[in-house]
């Protein structure tokens, strides 16, 4: 996708992971690639390891990918055969899960010792939300007028991804925040995107 939020968030991620993953060799999945964008953003700029995982995935021809992954179901990581990633990207999945804690342990059985995860979903904390929850009693991009019940995974946003829960799930399923940044727009109160950068430490649980 190629609308200003989308270009702004494959913008970040790609920027991060570059900054901080200078060896092109890497390995990397995208978690919930959908189009594969981002890989092939990430191919673009050296990187040689990339997979591509998801329900329906469609990603440029030299990427492996991990196909029917349905990430509502618990032990979703055992489809990837033991694999481990070095770097993690699950933009814009979290908001839509049943069991957003479950995915968060998933992930944190691919990632290697140490392993970067970089998580991005809706800023619920900015201006438009809170004044949409205020006066309609729902944050904004969340179960709008055209709702439906059909599988969680690929309708609306129904996990309200409010920082200090995502923060405390990150925790229990054995990741550390390093950094907080907001995408399209400056800072918490106007930006539409959060991005989370995290790393693989011992679980709490």
């Amino acid at each position: 996708m190629n609308d200003p939020n989308s270009l702004a968030i494959r913008t970040g991620v790609s920027g991060r992971i570059l900054e901080f993953a200078k060896d092109r060799g890497v390995a990397i999945a995208d978690i919930g690639c959908g189009e594969g964008e981002l890989l092939g953003r990430l191919a673009e700029l050296g990187y040689t390891r990339l997979t591509g995982v998801g329900w329906q995935v469609n990603v440029p021809p030299s990427i492996p990918k991990v196909e029917n992954v349905d990430f509502s179901r618990p032990g979703w990581a055992d489809q990837l055969d033991g694999a481990t990633f070095d770097v993690m990207t699950a933009t814009e999945v979290l908001e839509h899960l049943v069991n957003p804690f479950e995915f968060l342990t998933q992930l944190r059985r691919l990632a290697k010792p140490g392993g970067q995860l970089i998580l991005t979903f809706p800023n619920v904390h900015n201006w438009r939300s809170i004044v949409g929850y205020a006066l309609g009693g729902r944050f904004s991009g969340f179960f709008g007028p055209n709702w439906n019940d059909n599988h969680p995974l690929h309708d609306q946003h129904i996990f309200i991804p409010n920082h200090h829960l995502v923060r405390y799930f990150l925790g229990l399923a054995g990741f550390e925040i390093v950094s907080i940044d907001f995408l399209y727009g400056n800072g918490k109160l106007f930006g539409t995107t959060a991005m989370f950068d995290c790393r693989a430490v011992t679980p709490k649980l």
